[in-house]
Formats: structure tokens, sequence, C-alpha cells
């Protein structure tokens, strides 16, 4: 019986994945458009610049929430009749988080860009604006867990926004890095005017701003904090070290590699996005019903999702981004010209951990849906240990190519790490980890089979 019951489960979440993962590829689709423009527009330096700009104003947003839009998701969806009071609570102690970040980068402009005038007060621009990514996150991170297909439309709508402005700006007059990340900004603003707006009809009340869902707001994404810290070091400290290393043109360079390997996470990560949310609540129901802790984690339910999410989250990476290193040493000359060339070589040294990253989201979203932020801490933790270790060895010698391998390998280990620690919370030993893939795959395959089946012979 409960092999019956979890067809339904699994159909579900993978149906949801599936229409995520479409949201997601459009977006990667939008966001290239608007990157190969600016790519073709700013050349080299200009690329560089913007990708310092923006590069540092996500990791400031992604990381100085201190995990609370990650605990804002997880409360939302474990407890919908609060969920007012989580999102006007949360709302009001992003902002405080905005405005310090904010203000932050705003003094920290001149180190970033000290000869460059124009580049700094763009640089001051994007962290003026920090405040409304912040607030907007709240609203953002509830829909992911109550109105995946408004989440959904909310994400595109940054990107489109985004390139439009920047097609429009090249045909009228001309595109500059001030401009381009003015585009970038401006389509921030209507991402957060939208997501309000989905939000006021989802919710039932304004909410309140109350002590004790602050207090548990706090408790929760404390050990995200400590998980996202390390991810986003991993992910981003290659691109800010490279900006005082070497040239703005070698970082543009770099910049369109990553553009390139990173173009399989938008559908890894869709696997994760409506991983966390409904883990969540498989796991409240549970703890509700007398389940508890690691009982939970060892449910049916629990382990098909998060074998799901592990399983096609690593085969889409593997595949996306074998498919872009074979076509890219016919596509980066063609669409961005000779000068991008070098960028295919620096892609080969990204590939490897490029097709494991998107693997390590979904895992992240896995673990975090099950309240276990802090393990993934620690796997991430020793992921940012590598990078560093890496970077500091092989960045000043061999310059952008050493900080692609270093990249690769730190991945590499938080990608082992992680996978060790999501088999043994779903009670799977490796050892069983193929008998359980056969499991997963084997009624798809037979449905796939009936599919391709002529109509007389169905008969």
């Amino acid at each position: 019986m409960g092999r019956h019951q979890s067809r339904p489960v699994e159909r579900g979440y993978l149906a949801t994945v599936w229409n995520t993962a479409a949201a997601s590829i459009s977006i990667a689709v939008l966001s290239a458009v608007g990157g190969l423009l600016v790519s073709r527009y700013l050349g080299p330096a200009g690329r560089g610049t913007y990708t310092v700009v923006t590069s540092y104003t996500m990791a400031a947003a992604t990381i100085g929430d201190c995990g609370l839009t990650a605990a804002i998701c997880y409360f939302v969806a474990r407890h919908s009749t609060g969920a007012p009071d989580v999102v006007h609570t949360g709302r009001a102690l992003l902002l405080v988080l905005g405005l310090v970040v904010g203000a932050a980068g705003f003094v920290a402009a001149p180190l970033v860009f000290p000869h460059d005038h124009a580049a700094a007060t763009a640089f001051r621009a994007a962290f003026v604006a920090q405040p409304i990514f912040y607030v907007s996150a709240a609203w953002i991170f509830a829909l992911q867990a109550t109105r995946l297909p408004a989440w959904n439309l909310v994400r595109a709508v940054q990107p489109l926004t985004q390139t439009a402005t920047i097609v429009l700006l090249v045909l009228v007059s001309g595109l500059t890095v001030t401009n381009a990340v003015a585009c970038f900004l401006g389509s921030t603003v209507v991402q957060a005017m939208l997501a309000a707006w989905f939000w006021r009809r989802e919710s039932r009340s304004r909410g309140r701003i109350r002590r004790k869902t602050a207090a548990d707001l706090f408790r929760y994404a404390g050990p995200v904090f400590l998980s996202s810290v390390p991810f986003q070091l991993s992910s981003h400290l290659d691109m800010l070290l490279l900006a005082l290393l070497v040239a703005p043109e070698k970082v543009g360079l770099y910049a369109v590699a990553v553009s390139m390997s990173g173009l399989s996470r938008p559908i890894c990560a869709a696997f994760g996005n409506v991983a966390m949310p409904r883990l969540a609540r498989i796991s409240s129901a549970e703890t509700d019903r007398g389940a508890a802790g690691i009982h939970a984690a060892n449910s049916s339910s629990t382990r098909r999702v998060a074998l799901l999410a592990v399983g096609f989250s690593l085969a889409a990476g593997v595949l996306v981004v074998g498919l872009m290193c074979l076509a890219a040493p016919l596509l980066v000359p063609a669409v961005l010209g000779a000068g991008y060339a070098p960028s295919v070589h620096l892609l080969w040294l990204l590939a490897p951990g490029a097709a494991l990253l998107g693997c390590n989201w979904a895992m992240d979203d896995v673990l975090r849906g099950l309240n276990l932020s802090m393990t993934v801490a620690r796997c991430e933790g020793a992921g940012a240990v590598a990078t560093l270790i890496g970077l500091a060895v092989l960045a000043p010698t061999v310059g952008i190519a050493g900080a692609a391998i270093a990249s690769s390998i730190a991945y590499l280990v938080a990608f082992v790490l992680l996978v060790q620690a999501v088999l043994r919370v779903v009670g799977v030993p490796m050892r069983m980890v193929p008998h359980h893939a056969r499991g997963l795959l084997l009624p798809w395959a037979a449905r796939a089979r009936i599919a391709l089946l002529p109509n007389v012979e169905r008969r």
C-alpha cells in the first residue's frame, strides 16, 4: 500500500518541479540574452565592471538577510494560519538589515573602485536599493511556500523587465555601465511591486509584528545563515577575488565562462525550490501525527521527495553542462566575438564543478526543509575552506584558470559531503542507492515505453 501511495506524491512533486523548471529555463534564457547584450555592447572591461557591481550587490542581499528569507518560507509552509504574522514580522526585520547593508555598501564603494568614479557611483546606487531587495524578499519567499505559480511569475518579471530595458537602451541611446546597472535596479523595483500585490491577494490579513514569531524566525535563520555564508563564498569568492587581482578584461572573460557553466543551475535548483517547502509541510504533518525528528525524515514520502530531488538535479546538471561544453567552441566566437574565445577553456575547467553545483543547491534545500541547516553549514563550510585554499594557491600564480580549477574542486568537496548527509538522514545506505534509483526510475521508464508504443499495438 505504501508503494501505491507514493506514486501521487512522486507525480505531484515532479509535475510541480517541471513547471518550476520551465519557468527557470525561461528566466535563464532572458538572463542570458541580457548578459549577452551587456557583454556585446560594453566589451570585456565594461562587462567586468558590471559583473563586480551586481556580484557584490547580490552577494550582500543573499548573505546579509541572515537566513531570514529561508525562515519565512519554512514557517509559512509549516503553519499557514500564522503566515501573515510571519511575513509581517520578517519584513520588518529584513528592512532593518537592508538599511544596514545598504549603508555599509555605500561607504565601501571607493574601496572596490578606487580609480573609477562612475563605477563607484553605480556601486553606491545598487546598495542604496538594498532595502527594496530585502523587503521584497519577504513576499517572494512566502509565495514560494504557498503559491508556486505566482512565485515563478514574480521571479520571471525581473529578468524580463531588465532585458527589455537593455534592448530599448541599445536601440535608442546606447548602453553604458551606469544605465545597465539602472536597468538591473529598475527591474528589481518592478519585481517587488508585483510580489507585494500577489501576497496581498494570497494573505487573509496584514498580520502583526510578534516577538515570539521573530524569535522563531531567528532560531531557524541562524543555522541557515551559517550555511549560506560558506555557500556564497564558494560561489562568488572567485569573482570577488579576481576583481582585486586581475584586469577587468580578464574578469569579463571569467564572468562569461561562469555564466555558461551556470546554465544548468536554474533547472537543478527547481528540484530544491519545490522540495524545501514540501518537505517542511510533510515533516510538520508527520510530527503532528506523532513522528519526530529523524523518524519524520525517514518516512516514505520524505525519502522519495529527497531522492528524486538529488537524482534528477544531478542528471540535469551533468547533461546541460556537458552539452554546453560541446557547443561553446562554436557559439562563443559566433555570438560574442573572437575576443571572448578564452572563455571556452575556462568553461571546460569550471565544468566538473558546475555539473554538481545545481545538485548541491537542491541538497541544501532538502536538508533545510527537514530543519537540518547546521548539517548544510558543515558541508558547505568544508567547500568554502577548499575554495579559500585553492584560490590562495592557484589564483595568484595561474590567474583566472587557477580560480576555475579551485572552484571545481570546492564544489566536488561539498557535493560528496552533502550526498552522504542526505542519504544518512533519509535512512538510505550508500550500497542501497542503486536499488532505490531503480525503484524511482522503473515506473517512469515503463510509462514512457507504453507512451511510445504504436496505437495499434496498444489496442
